[in-house]
């Protein structure tokens, strides 16, 4: 931010310069006069350039959940700006994957903008159903609305192919953390883990220690749901289900290490029914103050923080954890904004990208308590921000070393991705539930997602 300020500046200072020599009036005046310019230029501009698509419609479509209440309360504000009319329309994500395939394979460009969870990009870059954003950024940035510069390359790495493109704007991005009781962990002097091995070594503690609190907990069920556990977990150990040219990549050595520890945290120091478990009732167990440990996405450190709806509020702590081969274990999640390719608008869709994902709109979001998990960086250092979050500081200050974490390298990148998370995940539940082995696990698991792409 202070390197563009200096940019800034010094394009301002050498066209002042240009100026003056132009000109016979005096410097003061000439300076003056240029400054005046400048800013009436500038406001003109950026006024103009918000009108230009003044009467025109956009039709958004948009998947349940917080990450839509910022358009559905401030909506307004967009609308009075440009003098475009938005139609916005919001559905579960089945629903809203339907209507977005059904209009994408009509051809017809009733959608100009569509809601995009960051797995579905593999399948909408082969289809070409997404535009490509690097030439609007390069070329159509908004002066007031474009954050681009302030979101982390790990963030914006989700949305983009094997190319390098970028097809969607982040609006959402979670990483995988260790949520822990630090009640508990400082009562029998357990020092924060920072390692899977601490992990398993704080969980032996517990055990013996507080014999009426589950050491740990996590997602367990054999839904593709779960997938993101599993799967983050082992990529702290190198592993992962498929390589980056497609190969399945189950049945290792490192996948082995991963997944004998995770069985053993799940099956020794979790529920009994932890290979029923998908995010629902495990958050609801952690927030009853039932567990001393969660390996989750980032996101629900807010919640369990919440008094009014967590026992444990005031009581927890996170840290980003690694595993044998330095790899941040992972629990990755994004959703965005794209623009569909068939849209008839795609100029006036940039520009309510640029909108949605400004910091203005950012700090109405956490002054009004949608949400306090933003992509763009400069909201850590507003006011409104350290004022809201000032009684979950402890996870607040840690967000950009957790954002900087997110490697989506591990990944599946695959149309068939849900296809080969179910196969690889059921396999796993069943090893939790202790029906087979580990490695009776990993090949089933192997056999199971090399079927997927036969």
């Amino acid at each position: 931010m202070k390197k563009k300020l200096f940019k800034t500046i010094v394009t301002v200072l050498s066209l002042t310069l240009l100026l003056t020599g132009c000109g016979t009036s005096t410097k003061t005046e000439q300076d003056e006069s240029t400054s005046k310019n400048l800013n009436e230029t500038n406001e003109t501009t950026s006024k103009d350039s918000h009108k230009a698509y003044e009467g025109s419609d956009l039709n958004v479509l948009l998947k349940t959940g917080y990450e839509t209440e910022a358009i559905n309360q401030f909506a307004g504000d967009f609308e009075n700006e440009t003098g475009i009319k938005l139609n916005v329309e919001v559905y579960d994500e089945p629903t809203l994957r339907n209507k977005f395939i059904l209009d994408c394979n009509s051809k017809l460009g009733n959608y100009d903008i569509v809601a995009t969870q960051f797995w579905y990009i593999p399948e909408y870059n082969q289809t070409d159903w997404l535009e490509a954003l690097d030439g609007y950024i390069a070329n159509k940035p908004d002066k007031d609305w474009n954050n681009i510069p302030y979101v982390s390359d790990s963030v914006l790495g989700m949305f983009k192919n094997s190319e390098g493109k970028l097809y969607s704007l982040p609006v959402s991005s979670t990483a995988g953390v260790l949520i822990y009781r630090k009640d508990l962990f400082d009562k029998h002097n357990i020092p924060e883990p920072k390692t899977t091995a601490d992990v398993l070594k704080a969980a032996k503690i517990l055990k013996e220690k507080e014999p009426d609190v589950y050491p740990f907990v996590g997602r367990g069920d054999s839904t593709s749901g779960s997938f993101g556990t599993s799967a983050g977990w082992a990529w702290a150990y190198g592993a992962r289900v498929m390589d980056e040219e497609g190969k399945v990549t189950v049945n290792t050595p490192e996948m082995k290490a991963a997944m004998t520890d995770f069985v053993e945290l799940m099956g020794q120091y979790a529920p009994a029914d932890a290979a029923a478990m998908g995010w629902d009732t495990m958050s609801e167990m952690y927030r009853q103050g039932k567990a001393a440990m969660n390996f989750e996405m980032s996101g629900f450190v807010s919640a369990y923080s919440n008094k009014e709806v967590s026992s444990v509020a005031g009581s927890i702590d996170c840290s980003v954890i690694k595993g044998p081969s330095g790899n941040a274990a992972q629990w990755m999640y994004g959703e965005g904004l794209g623009i569909s390719s068939f849209s008839k608008n795609k100029d006036s869709a940039w520009l309510f990208l640029q909108w949605r994902n400004s910091l203005g709109i950012a700090e109405k979001e956490v002054s009004n308590d949608i949400r306090f998990d933003i992509p763009d960086t400069r909201i850590y250092e507003t006011e409104t921000y350290k004022e809201k979050t000032k009684d979950i500081g402890f996870f607040t200050k840690k967000l950009p070393e957790i954002m900087d974490s997110i490697d989506a390298k591990y990944w599946p990148a695959t149309p068939k991705f849900d296809k080969v998370a179910e196969a690889f995940q059921q396999k796993i539940s069943l090893a939790i539930a202790g029906e087979i082995t580990v490695d009776e696990a990993l090949a089933q698991a192997q056999t199971a997602v090399e079927a997927v792409f036969k």
